[in-house]
């Protein structure tokens, strides 16, 4: 599957070559109607290859790690006050092992959700906006199939720009909504906040825009002072 999205990558570098050479009219035509395809097959690829990176680590390293957790947890309960420094060693290897696992379920959020392969970008974004501290709509429109990582970055844009309308903004109500134009995936957060959001500050606003761009997508962000927030981004999401 890597192998598939490298030889991809390569196609599509060869036709954006021939983009710049003279006297390129007929190629560029013929060069051009095969980069979207490229482009989705590529997408493709790196979904399925974010789905079953997520598998492995779910399925393989995690389970793994709760029964060597479950392990140390026995032993340390039964030798007790027995043997006082082994069962320190014991809950301090116990707690590594599940730091270990919290680091791990990081990694398999950021890269593809559990939860959109339960529910669906559309499922996943619901539950998002309902658990965040703000009364949030959510708008949804036909979304159709899209790449997994197109989906990924969409719910890692809605969860982190939600998470920092609860933090920051002083908001009473936010809003979601995301559509389909032409190809593209249209992300849209805002917020009726007190605005001024600067992403030199940390607010995960650069996490946004490096993951966006990741896959050639753009983002518009205005925060007056006063408000309101809105973020608005672009996916290409061709198929």
């Amino acid at each position: 599957m890597r192998d598939r999205a490298k030889s991809l990558w390569c196609e599509v570098w060869r036709d954006l070559v021939c983009l710049r050479t003279p006297n390129r009219g007929p190629v560029v035509a013929a060069r051009t109607a095969r980069v979207s395809p490229s482009r989705a097959d590529v997408l493709d690829a790196h979904g399925a290859e974010l789905r079953r990176i997520e598998r492995d680590l779910h399925d393989g390293a995690q389970a793994g790690l709760v029964a060597v957790a479950m392990r140390l947890g026995v032993a340390r309960d039964l030798l007790g006050a027995q043997h006082p420094v082994v069962a320190e060693l014991l809950r301090e290897a116990l707690e590594g092992a599940e730091e270990v696992m919290t680091e791990l379920r990081d990694v398999v959020r950021a890269g593809y959700p559990p939860i959109l392969a339960d529910r669906g970008l559309a499922g996943a974004v619901d539950a998002v906006a309902a658990r965040t501290g703000v009364t949030t709509d959510v708008r949804l429109g036909e979304l159709g199939r899209l790449p997994a990582a197109v989906e990924a970055a969409a719910y890692f844009v809605v969860a982190e720009t939600l998470a920092n309308t609860t933090k920051y903004s002083r908001a009473r109500r936010a809003r979601v909504g995301l559509t389909r134009r032409d190809g593209t995936l249209v992300v849209e957060v805002a917020d009726d906040g007190v605005g001024g959001a600067d992403e030199r500050n940390g607010t995960g606003i650069v996490g946004i825009r490096r993951r966006v761009a990741a896959l050639d997508g753009r983002v518009a962000i205005t925060s007056p002072i006063g408000g309101p927030t809105v973020v608005t981004v672009e996916l290409p999401c061709a198929s």
